[in-house]
């Protein structure tokens, strides 16, 4: 599976990390440790044809500011798998931009998930999922409560992420608002890790 994501700035990927920490310590909750990536996700699918999403996501980012993104706070979606987040707010320049990724990366775009569509999207940063269960989510947002979660931040980048079978994801091309494409990784995992 590949995604475009946005990757949380400091000092925010710290303090989603001390969330998970405390998820971790109080509930055992750990199936976020396969992802450790704080971010939110723009569209995902099962593969890009890179050789047009590359492009387009260069030109869309060079012509691209940096911009203000704020949270909600705590909340979480309905239904199995039981996901708690933090909610990211909708703004018009998110909203818009979501839009011309999703119309753009569309046609080049594996099985693109519908939760990721214009009319869908609710952008978020996960927190636990996998492994929460409904009977331990009033304890666990008991727990998360007292924690800011209301935050402001800079958003200056996109990031095409691949996830693996085992669930182990990581960064494979970064872009940078103004920039444009400024780093690429091989997605493939070592014999030894897969």
């Amino acid at each position: 599976m590949q995604a475009v994501i946005s990757l949380i700035p400091e000092p925010y990927t710290t303090r989603i990390q001390q969330i998970w920490d405390t998820l971790q310590a109080h509930f055992g909750l750990k199936y976020f440790r396969i992802t450790p990536i704080p971010h939110f996700t723009w569209q995902l699918g099962e593969g890009y044809q890179e050789e047009e999403v590359l492009p387009l996501l260069h030109e869309l980012t060079l012509r691209q500011k940096p911009f203000e993104v704020r949270t909600n706070g705590l909340n979480h979606f309905p239904g199995v798998p039981t996901v708690l987040f933090i909610e990211v707010r909708k703004s018009s320049k998110l909203t818009k931009l979501h839009a011309l990724i999703w119309k753009q990366l569309f046609p080049f775009t594996c099985e693109p998930s519908p939760l990721y569509s214009v009319e869908n999207w609710q952008p978020h940063i996960t927190l636990p999922t996998e492994d929460l269960g409904w009977q331990q989510l009033d304890e666990v947002t008991e727990i998360l409560k007292h924690t800011n979660m209301k935050w402001r931040f800079k958003l200056d980048n996109l990031v095409i992420g691949c996830q693996h079978m085992d669930g182990k994801a990581q960064v494979e091309h970064i872009f940078r608002f103004g920039k444009g494409l400024t780093g690429s990784f091989d997605c493939g995992l070592p014999a030894e890790n897969s």
